[in-house]
């Protein structure tokens, strides 16, 4: 058959065939060309070549227009640079920017954010958990608050909620808040799925012992369960093997937050102990009965001695607690704590006429001078008065979040002078180089602020 011409119906096949290889590489040299690129020539060979077969249809005539159709495409690649891709554009011409929360650290907080609720749980009759979208770069470590913004009767309430979530937990935050006061009570009255809080970035100083071998012993009372919580789901995960016993005080079975996942974490992680204490009403089987006392510590907390204690819930209970863990021969240094009174204040972006002027009458029969040296303001300062209420009353409000010596976002050098400052918070550090909390400093002679 080769060197004569094709005209059986089987050879009109393989023609058509090399032909539609032919019309392949035509298509692909089109697709390669960028449009009003003047480069249409280029194409002629290709179209001349894709109607060789029909033109010469002889077998080895085709073969080599095949092959010469190959080596063209080639050179043509080399002839014609492939064509940039567009530009992307973006489909939304008013793109939203997406503010992001900063881990806490020594610089400046970053301001509130919205961020939707996801889920309300309901733990007890008066704690729900309220579980939010977590913000891109939140970050936190276990135990830690964050500030939560609310407009109530048309003024802004702040208060501190400690993050009962673990910093595992990447996709959402959750806060467990008790029913008590204006804004916890409005929280649980109007959010639900789909409702916007304002939060701010976590800060305290009340944190998981991370990096340490020796057992852990959390105490907690009441809601002063949340910590507790974020940080026994936190040392599951990060430290599996490290011993935690957990001692959890609640007035009757009724009020018993998590229990579910308490029994849960209990039932799956040998290394970890749950103990529940009823104090007033009546208590489930495998539950204890009455306060956490010594004759409780030592009967469920293997090591006193090497373990170190977190202390979360109301004053009274942590004051004899720690008098109680003195007396078991505990060091100061084992045992750390955080009384929940504090991170339960609120307060309003505004002082009513009526508070500024009790408080400038207080200031005046004070004697006492407060300077503030960056805006040059020298004002009346009373020992009845904190620092801020004293700046307050006088119209020279500082930047303040928790108003309870909790968040720290008061922080002020004290320039001169002599306060008296009532906060856990600030470390020996910040002391030794002066800072106090003008939430929680009272003057006790003429001061200065670097503010």
């Amino acid at each position: 058959m080769s060197g004569t011409l094709w005209t059986s119906p089987t050879a009109t096949s393989v023609l058509a065939i090399i032909t539609t290889v032919h019309l392949g590489i035509l298509l692909l040299c089109v697709h390669r060309k960028a449009p009003g690129s003047g480069h249409s020539i280029l194409l002629v060979p290709s179209v001349a070549l894709s109607a060789s077969p029909w033109i010469l249809p002889i077998l080895p005539a085709a073969g080599f227009g095949l092959l010469l159709h190959f080596l063209w495409f080639g050179a043509y690649h080399r002839i014609l640079p492939a064509t940039p891709e567009p530009a992307r554009t973006n489909v939304n011409p008013n793109p939203v920017p997406v503010k992001t929360v900063r881990p806490a650290a020594s610089s400046p907080p970053p301001g509130f954010i919205q961020v939707p609720v996801i889920h309300v749980i309901r733990e007890t009759e008066d704690i729900s958990t309220f579980r939010m979208a977590r913000p891109e770069g939140f970050e936190f470590k276990a135990g830690q608050f964050l500030t939560v913004r609310v407009n109530v009767d048309g003024k802004a309430v702040v208060r501190c909620y400690t993050i009962s979530s673990a910093p595992e937990a990447r996709g959402y935050l959750e806060i467990s808040v008790k029913r008590q006061g204006l804004l916890s009570g409005t929280l649980h009255a109007t959010v639900r799925a789909g409702s916007m809080l304002a939060v701010n970035a976590a800060g305290g100083h009340f944190v998981y012992p991370d990096g340490d071998d020796r057992p852990l012993a959390l105490i907690a009372g009441g809601v002063g369960i949340t910590p507790m919580m974020c940080m026994l789901r936190h040392g599951v995960r990060a430290e599996p093997t490290r011993p935690v016993t957990l001692l959890y005080s609640v007035h009757g079975h009724r009020d018993v937050a998590f229990r579910d996942e308490l029994r849960l974490i209990a039932g799956r992680h040998p290394q970890v102990r749950v103990c529940i204490t009823a104090t007033r009403g009546p208590h489930e089987a495998g539950h204890l009965s009455g306060r956490i006392d010594g004759r409780m510590i030592s009967e469920q907390v293997a090591d006193i001695a090497n373990t170190i204690f977190m202390l979360c819930g109301p004053g009274p209970m942590i004051e004899g607690i720690k008098r109680t863990l003195a007396e078991l021969g505990v060091p100061d240094s084992q045992v750390r704590s955080e009384a929940f009174e504090a991170a339960i204040a609120s307060s309003a972006t505004t002082v009513t006429p009526q508070a500024a002027d009790d408080a400038l009458s207080a200031a005046a029969g004070s004697g006492f001078q407060l300077h503030l040296v960056e805006t040059g303001a020298t004002l009346a300062a009373s020992c009845s008065s904190t620092l801020l209420e004293s700046c307050e009353a006088a119209g020279v409000p500082l930047s303040a979040v928790c108003r309870a010596g909790v968040c720290g976002s008061c922080r002020t050098r004290l320039a001169s002078g002599k306060v008296r400052c009532e906060s856990e918070t600030l470390d020996e550090t910040d002391r030794a180089a002066g800072y106090i909390l003008p939430c929680v400093s009272w003057p006790e002679e003429d001061c200065a602020l670097e503010a």
